[in-house]
């Protein structure tokens, strides 16, 4: 095979290429694939589960209502990426939309779950029809990227600021923890919030802040939650989501494997997400989608030189995903230990590098920096016109400023 070509996976269709496949990973997986695999999962139940966990907060869900919900993201995470991998024989590692969840973190606070499953309905019915139609161009060409990264940079500004204003309470941990993610950044450690936690976490017991709560081990029970769709919810929240997912999940996802020398398959795995995704939106899903941060750690050649058997690390992700779903509780209590000021700086340090990138693309363009401003601007104001929240009027504004035609100016 021609080193320039993109591998496009197994040749057999269906069911048939999944049987082959499973029969075979057994003498495929390597110790890379194992390792790659289960720091994809640790990432996750180090870094996103911080954002669930303050979305929940604010939008005052029950413990069990919390629970199922971290539960059915890890589990469809896991499926996801072992469907997908096993079927193309391609590393594809699920994940829920990262920009969805933090959305939800100011969202909740206006919108009550039932609302907010509505919305998750309608962003899987969606994802279904744009992987059914192939509109998934049409719609990233309608819609300028910058306005929506812009978009995006606004819902992550919190976060950001959020690890500094965390200093007052715990000045040592905070500070260090920060050292500690900086350090490991500018030593390429493929995983830098995982330091930070073990950090945060050896210093927490160090300085008695750690609060034990009397944890229990028992099992998530999935509970069906009575959506309530909204005219404000669907634009609130269900616009957003699906803008977000597409500019900051299943785009640069695509183009990660691309990268790795893969021909993803685009249109299966949009609609197996939004399949997915439609079956568990009325347990609490938001959505499971391509992932991309942790993407890079499974698909290059550092989990296996081999790309044809490198799908093992798919594989072994989505089994670490599931594992993870089945103790989502005693997880959980885990952070319940951990003191407000280390839970903000784990959250914020898990998406500086998401706020960083958003804020680079949304003025990558000389022409579209104004707008992109305004966007953003707009987005943090947190204003609620109509009642119809900030990251939509942002989306509207930068969609029209963008649309004035801009005319050089010669000297």
């Amino acid at each position: 095979m021609n080193m320039t070509e993109l591998y496009e996976g197994t040749t057999k269709n269906g069911l048939g290429a999944v049987l082959s496949n499973l029969k075979s990973f057994p003498k495929d997986a390597t110790l890379g694939t194992l390792i790659s695999g289960f720091l994809v999962v640790l990432v996750a139940v180090t870094g996103p589960i911080v954002i669930q966990l303050t979305a929940a907060k604010n939008g005052s869900f029950t413990d069990a209502q919390t629970s199922n919900w971290i539960f059915i993201t890890w589990l469809t995470s896991g499926l996801f990426g072992l469907f997908l991998s096993l079927r193309f024989r391609m590393p594809m590692i699920g994940s829920p939309s990262t920009a969805s969840m933090v959305l939800l973190v100011t969202s909740l606070q206006a919108h009550s779950i039932n609302e907010a499953v509505a919305s998750y309905i309608i962003v899987a019915i969606t994802f279904i029809i744009i992987g059914a139609t192939g509109a998934m161009r049409k719609i990233m060409k309608f819609i300028p990227h910058e306005v929506i990264m812009a978009m995006l940079a606004g819902v992550l500004f919190q976060f950001g600021v959020q690890i500094f204003t965390s200093f007052t309470a715990e000045p040592w941990l905070v500070s260090i923890m920060v050292v500690v993610f900086f350090l490991a950044r500018k030593l390429n450690v493929r995983t830098p919030v995982v330091p930070v936690f073990i950090v945060g976490i050896v210093l927490t017991v160090a300085l008695g802040k750690l609060q034990f709560n009397g944890a229990e081990l028992f099992w998530v029970h999935p509970q069906f939650i009575e959506p309530d769709f909204t005219w404000a919810s669907a634009i609130n929240l269900a616009l957003p989501m699906v803008l977000a997912t597409l500019a900051t999940q299943y785009a640069p996802g695509f183009a990660v494997l691309r990268s790795a020398k893969y021909q993803p398959p685009i249109k299966y795995s949009i609609l197996t997400g939004g399949f997915i995704s439609l079956l568990t939106a009325p347990f609490g899903n938001t959505g499971v989608n391509t992932s991309t941060i942790t993407a890079n750690i499974a698909v290059g050649e550092h989990a296996d030189p081999d790309k044809t058997t490198r799908y093992t690390a798919g594989v072994l992700c989505g089994i670490f995903y599931i594992t993870a779903a089945v103790f989502t509780i005693p997880i959980i209590d885990l952070f319940n230990m951990l003191p407000p000021s280390m839970i903000a700086t784990i959250a914020g340090l898990a998406l500086l590098p998401a706020l960083a990138n958003s804020l680079h693309e949304s003025v990558a363009g000389v022409h579209g920096r104004e707008v992109a401003m305004a966007t953003l601007l707009i987005t943090i104001s947190g204003i609620q016109p109509l009642g119809l929240g900030s990251p939509f009027w942002g989306l509207v504004a930068g969609i029209i400023f963008s649309a004035i035609p801009f005319r050089s100016v010669k000297n």
